[in-house]
């Protein structure tokens, strides 16, 4: 049986965010396919729920400072986690082995490629798996013309730090995984020879069977996240800022829901009108059946948001930014509304929001489109297949060339293992 060591940050759970259940579920389904894992990672939020053919493994200890790791070469995700204690660890799984796959999972964690020598043995294929093109993500955070000048000297070090992290982790791999075609784009421009394969997520979660959006039906949208992350918060805050005046003009309510810092939710209950926040909530059904449409407008970090398919599959009408759902399908895409800029977007909102028929409509033929579409299994069996290529093509002398890393090996190493 292939064996394959998946090396995260921590470990996915609870599965609160879209991260956290895209590695779970990624990682599951390629267990599912025949493939035996043992996943590392500092501990989680919450214990490890048992995953069939996945064994979890907790690494001691947790991710450094934040001020520690600012003077790191690496972004700071980075620098936090390439701990003393997670390279002790990551000797000891090497010397576990041989292994036949290692995935480094999201940029985080691509200072262990810095040590491909402990894996020689098994000659493993190493796998990226990726949740965003970072570069972007980072270069939109550092472009946000609301953040103080301080936070922009911040996020423009990071920026060029993850612009060439990233490239230098992608170039490294022998085989890079997306969640869009677009992003697979992005990242084969950079690695040129590395194969890119994209993963659209799948979905397992509730599927409502029927619904309908009557008169009754609040005049609200709702917004669901995890509002932990900057970037997550300044996509509220653009949002909030474009929709608020113009929502509250229209008597339409925005309920946001989700997880957030307590001295955050405070400054934004104070400043919006229209806005009604709610915290982390165990089960999310009837604040979906609640609403009349949801909306995902995140202009930092496009591409497809796991969210959308919790909306369609609950069966509410979807508004959002285009970037938002790259990798969807047409016939799925095609039942939301889709404006590339926020103003458009919630001008569309206040024209159909009490178009009943209309919304009925796009739930239906969204639940219906997408009914078939979003299966794990698949995900799980197409990634083991495109392992299994990668180590043929190398085991064959024709594996992923290796470019010339030029300034990448100069640049400041991090300790070796």
């Amino acid at each position: 049986m292939t064996r394959c060591l998946w090396l995260a940050r921590t470990l996915p759970f609870p599965l609160t965010a879209g991260d956290r259940i895209y590695t779970a579920k990624l990682a599951g389904a390629l267990a599912s396919a025949g493939v035996e894992i043992t996943f590392a990672g500092f501990a989680g939020d919450a214990p490890a729920q048992a995953i069939p053919g996945v064994t979890w493994h907790t690494v001691p200890g947790g991710p450094r400072g934040r001020l520690q790791a600012l003077a790191n070469p690496m972004p700071l995700v980075a620098a936090r986690h390439d701990t003393p204690a997670y390279r002790a660890a990551l000797r000891d799984l090497a010397a576990q082995g041989p292994w036949q796959v290692v995935v480094v999972d999201q940029y985080g964690m691509g200072w262990v490629l810095r040590h491909r020598h402990l894996f020689e043995a098994g000659r493993p294929a190493f796998v990226f798996v990726t949740h965003d093109h970072e570069e972007s993500v980072t270069k939109m955070q550092w472009q946000d013309a609301t953040a103080s000048l301080g936070k922009r000297l911040y996020l423009g070090q990071n920026y060029v730090k993850t612009r060439w992290f990233e490239r230098w982790i992608a170039r490294r791999s022998d085989l890079v995984t997306t969640i869009t075609q677009h992003d697979a784009e992005l990242f084969g421009a950079n690695a040129p020879g590395v194969a890119m394969l994209p993963l659209v997520p799948g979905y397992d979660g509730v599927r409502v069977a029927s619904r309908e959006i009557t008169a009754e039906t609040p005049r609200a949208v709702v917004l669901f996240g995890s509002y932990r992350w900057s970037a997550k918060q300044a996509n509220l805050r653009i949002f909030l800022e474009h929709a608020d005046p113009v929502l509250s003009r229209a008597g339409i309510e925005i309920r946001v829901v989700g997880d957030m810092p307590d001295d955050l939710r405070q400054q934004l209950e104070g400043r919006y009108k229209a806005a009604r926040f709610t915290g982390f909530v165990d089960d999310p059904a009837p604040h979906l059946a609640g609403a009349r449409m949801a909306v995902l407008a995140e202009p930092i970090g496009g591409g497809f948001k796991m969210k959308l398919l919790e909306y369609v599959f609950n069966r509410v009408p979807v508004a959002a930014l285009t970037a938002c759902a790259s990798g969807l399908p047409e016939s799925v895409s095609s039942e939301m509304l889709l404006e590339p800029e926020l103003d458009g977007l919630m001008q569309r909102v206040i024209a159909e929001i009490d178009d009943l028929p209309a919304l009925n409509r796009r739930q239906e033929h969204a639940f219906t489109a997408a009914e078939h579409a979003f299966d794990w299994r698949e995900r799980g069996r197409m990634l083991r297949d495109a392992i299994a290529e990668r180590r043929s093509a190398a085991a064959r002398g024709a594996g992923t060339p290796k470019p010339d890393y030029g300034a990448l090996e100069s640049a400041p190493q991090p300790g070796k293992a």
